[in-house]
């Protein structure tokens, strides 16, 4: 199993980082030229911004660098986190409830991971400002496997925990789950050898409890079982606008199961 978690691991890596191929530098990359360009009412004035994503491009059509100019003017610039991202693409919506369009900056990984990052921008007609930074590590897997501990218990039950926020789980299955594995003693064997395997965000909901109050932001992360397209439970991260900071922060974790729909554990960050 830990082989197979291996061939895994190496997969998505490879799905990450093969599309600049070996060799590859920044010399490779193309000027910045214009993917996207939209024409959005940012500040509320009335009046519609010129609003350009430009990228650094391949000859594949990836890039490794990204920047936004409003009106002419360049703003926010962003990397591809050592490959992590590939793509990346603007939508606009009123995440803040203040009557203004922010921008919503998703990038994107090929590979077969899923990886979805997000930054959050909000123009208030001479800057930008950062309201919601994008949450994935370059150095996902290593920080993943600090952070969590999976192993199974037995009796279709799986442990998890977060040693950073202390939330403890234990992750029900079901023998319908795995009704087409012909082999059960391969099957419990599978179950015994389960590893630490969350990925990282892969998507994002934006919850809008009042009309007046920000919406807030959940950022969703697979757990997987005994195999990778196995997601046995999604890892939650909820994220509530602080007006005296003016940004997004974490203040929730939970973890829901795939198999009932249901909150497994939840735990408010200090």
């Amino acid at each position: 199993m830990k082989l197979v978690r291996f061939l895994v691991a190496l997969g998505l890596l490879v799905g990450f980082h093969s599309v600049t191929h070996a060799g590859q530098n920044d010399e490779d990359y193309g000027p910045f030229t214009i993917v996207q360009k939209e024409y959005v009412d940012l500040d509320g004035d009335g009046n519609k911004d010129i609003i350009e994503l430009l990228a650094r491009k391949n000859q594949y059509n990836l890039a490794n660098e990204w920047t936004i100019k409003i009106n002419g003017e360049q703003f926010s610039t962003y990397d591809n986190k050592q490959d992590l991202y590939q793509l990346a693409e603007m939508k606009f919506a009123d995440v803040i409830q203040n009557g203004k369009q922010d921008i919503l900056l998703y990038f994107q990984s090929v590979g077969s991971g899923g990886i979805t990052g997000l930054t959050v921008l909000s123009y208030t007609g001479e800057k930008v400002e950062e309201i919601f930074p994008e949450p994935n590590s370059v150095n996902w897997f290593d920080d993943s496997k600090k952070r969590f501990s999976m192993k199974y218990t037995g009796d279709y039950q799986v442990e998890f925990i977060d040693k950073q926020t202390e939330l403890k789980a234990s992750i029900p299955l079901s023998e319908e789950r795995y009704r087409d594995f012909a082999d059960k003693d391969e099957l419990q064997k599978r179950f015994a050898e389960i590893e630490t395997w969350i990925d990282p965000t892969s998507d994002y909901r934006f919850d809008k409890l009042t009309k007046m109050k920000p919406q807030e932001i959940v950022s969703i992360q697979a757990v997987s079982g005994i195999a990778h397209y196995d997601v046995i439970a999604y890892y939650e991260t909820r994220y509530v606008f602080d007006k005296q900071s003016q940004t997004y922060i974490p203040t929730k974790v939970a973890l829901i199961s795939t198999e009932t729909g249901k909150k497994l554990a939840e735990k408010p960050l200090k």
